[in-house]
């Protein structure tokens, strides 16, 4: 098993602060927490954090140590701050200026050119550990290493302000430091290879977060440092601390190492798996192979799928799309049957949770706000039993499912006497354009959405194999899927040879082009002739489809914004009226070769949409796919740094890639 080669970050890059500042690096714990800041150490965001703690994983995240402050004085009485941070007007340290490089290998590794002497940096969580663990080593010299941790100590969606609650003092034990900043707080413990501790309480006042203020956020914060801890470095050897809210066996830290190493090479492995012989689509399988796996997570005694990082935590839309490519593909049909039963588990009146809350405790029936996750989990229950997983402990939730969409369940979604299925309640977003800011529900789509009626119709014919597979009677889902089916015609638009997005409760057409129709094309089970399939996809691939997603909107409808950027109401407004989604590219190849067939024309055509995929993945969340891009040129990506989703997705557009074995012909008598 091998990792793939390092992605590397030159030195030129690096001194451009606004350059080096936009890429971001994550290291996850595997229980919602993580480590993540940005190339060349400055943190940009509130997220951002050397520490950052669930404490119910994977929700209720604690950024508990924002970051460390480094300086390294040689022996000739030179000093230099090794951090980078951004204050109200000025940039201060300025320690970018003596970075050599950076690279992920597989973790964050910062080297420092610091005159005569090579500083080298890394950093990596072990999950074995529950820590996370700095290491430096020093070339060309002996030297006093000086570190400041700064504690933000709070959730990690709020910011702190300068107090007197905050505790002055830590616990000081030889190589360890106990410092709990606040009461119902985590502790932060420090364990280290030797230093000494000086007790030096004080504020930084006016941390400043650039990506916060261009989200129209709050923007700064107070952190404190109770003190800092001097470090004699040798040159030649290392010296480490390990992060953590518990002590820990540092003298373990190797082994740690060595485990995540192996980790990491064997979800490498199995992404590389994908492109079989094609030499560039096993790279690319391994790297998203390798970013697939933060993904999955913890959540009490099941798993379950981040939807993005660093602000989101498990919703349920998300983790049904997500399974085929971050599990199945991957030959992780154990997680993806965890993952189904953390939601299984929760289903009310036919209703998987559109998400948990945050802080623990029953899901609130506000939380289950989602027409289409149900019908997702079934369809993601189906592939599961294609994968050769055991569906059959599932097959009850699906058929409760499926009723309570004929009988009619919460917020409006219901089964209509024409067969289709409708959904709406006022104030409420249900399908996956979901946004909503002060109270506006951006696209609200409430009647009958293309994409729900798609997922019904699928759902219902994938509900019928599942029958036939566990010996009962099909007939009743068959029967319900004909008439769906047929009422389904009155999504056709002649005149644009494609569907309308919406039907309202009046039954007149919304005519906007979006991508919401590709579904039902793509989805294992299509209501649409062959003529109707083409024509959709024609349409979105003339105009919806960018180099790293779909728009959400053609940029000819009215509404359309082409920048995903701003304060809240203007990106919510941007959210699914024009930026462009990367997850959609699956449901785009899906349809495009259903269409066009496997031809190689048609497979090679599908194989350069990962061309963008790829380059991507040396921008913004090194390593990852983001979120959203921009409609507009040049499709600027914004949003998480990595979203599950949209990693699901380019892995299942590598699985259809891959060749299948051409059967050996019969052998002679």
């Amino acid at each position: 098993m091998s990792l793939p080669p390092p992605i590397s970050i030159p030195a030129a890059r690096l001194h451009d602060l606004e350059d080096g500042a936009s890429l971001e690096w994550l290291e996850a714990d595997g229980r919602g927490g993580y480590a993540s800041g940005t190339a060349v150490g400055a943190n940009t965001r509130r997220y951002h954090g050397v520490l950052v703690v669930a404490r119910r994983p994977p929700a209720d995240r604690i950024v508990l140590l924002s970051r460390l402050e480094e300086a390294v004085v040689t022996a000739t009485g030179e000093r230099y701050e090794l951090g980078t941070n951004y204050y109200p007007g000025t940039v201060y340290p300025t320690g970018h200026r003596w970075l050599e490089s950076f690279r992920l290998d597989p973790w964050p590794v910062w080297q420092y050119r610091l005159g005569p002497l090579m500083l080298t940096k890394a950093l990596f969580a072990a999950r074995s550990a529950d820590a996370v663990v700095v290491l430096y080593h020093l070339r060309g010299g002996d030297a006093l290493l000086e570190l400041r941790p700064l504690v933000a100590g709070r959730s990690d969606h709020a910011l702190v302000s300068a107090n007197d609650v905050v505790a002055q003092e830590a616990v000081v034990e030889s190589g360890r430091i106990a410092y709990h900043p606040y009461p119902r707080i985590p502790p932060l413990v420090l364990t280290h290879d030797g230093g000494e501790w000086h007790a030096d309480p004080r504020w930084y006042y006016r941390t400043l977060y650039p990506r916060e203020a261009e989200r129209g956020l709050d923007d700064r914060e107070d952190l404190f440092q109770p003190g800092v801890l001097r470090v004699p470095l040798a040159a030649g050897r290392s010296w480490r601390l390990a992060c953590a809210t518990h002590p820990v066996r540092l003298d373990r830290a190797a082994e740690w190492a060595a485990a995540e190493q192996r980790r990491r090479a064997d979800a490498a492995a199995r992404g590389r798996r994908l492109g079989g012989a094609d030499e560039w689509l096993a790279g690319l399988g391994a790297r998203l192979g390798l970013a697939a796996d933060v993904f999955l997570v913890e959540r009490d005694d099941a798993r379950t799928i981040i939807a993005g990082y660093p602000w989101f935590t498990d919703w349920g839309r998300d983790a049904m799309i997500s399974i085929p490519g971050l599990c199945l593909a991957l030959g992780r049909v154990g997680d993806a049957e965890a993952v189904l039963r953390a939601f299984a588990a929760q289903q009310r009146d036919g209703l998987i949770p559109n998400r948990f809350p945050d802080h623990g405790g029953e899901v609130p029936a506000d939380h289950y706000n989602a027409a289409d996750a149900s019908l997702w989990f079934v369809e993601a229950v189906a592939a599961l039993h294609d994968a050769g997983g055991d569906a059959r402990p599932f097959w009850p939730v699906v058929r409760r499912v499926l009723r309570a969409y004929a009988r009619g369940t919460r917020f409006g979604i219901r089964l209509e006497p024409d067969g289709l299925v409708r959904q709406g309640a006022e104030g409420v977003q249900l399908t996956w354009m979901d946004a909503k800011v002060d109270g506006w529900v951006v696209t609200p789509r409430a009647g009958r959405a293309v994409e729900i009626n798609a997922l019904w119709f699928n759902a219902l014919l994938r509900a019928a194999g599942l029958a036939r597979a566990f010996g009962e009677d099909p007939g009743e889902y068959e029967a319900m899927a004909r008439r769906a089916r047929s009422a389904f015609r009155a999504f056709w638009n002649p005149d644009a040879r494609c569907l309308f997005d919406v039907l309202d409760d009046d039954g007149r057409p919304d005519p906007a082009l979006r991508p919401n129709q590709l579904l039902a094309v793509s989805l294992r089970h299509s209501p649409l002739t062959r003529e109707q399939m083409r024509g959709i996809v024609e349409a979105v691939e003339r105009e919806l489809l960018v180099p790293l997603g779909v728009r959400t909107l053609a940029p000819s409808a009215p509404g359309y914004r082409g920048r995903f950027q701003g304060p809240p109401h203007e990106r919510d407004a941007a959210y699914h009226s024009g930026s462009a989604w990367p997850w959609l590219l699956g449901p785009f190849a899906t349809a495009y070769l259903r269409v066009h067939g496997g031809r190689q024309r048609a497979r090679e055509r599908v194989r350069e949409l990962l061309v963008a995929v790829e380059r991507h993945l040396f921008e913004y969340g090194l390593g990852h796919i983001a979120e959203v891009v921009g409609g507009d040129p040049p499709h600027a990506p914004g949003g998480c740094i990595a979203q599950a989703w949209s990693c699901a997705e380019a892995l299942r557009i590598l699985q259809m890639l891959r060749p299948r074995p051409v059967a050996a012909p019969p052998r002679p008598r």
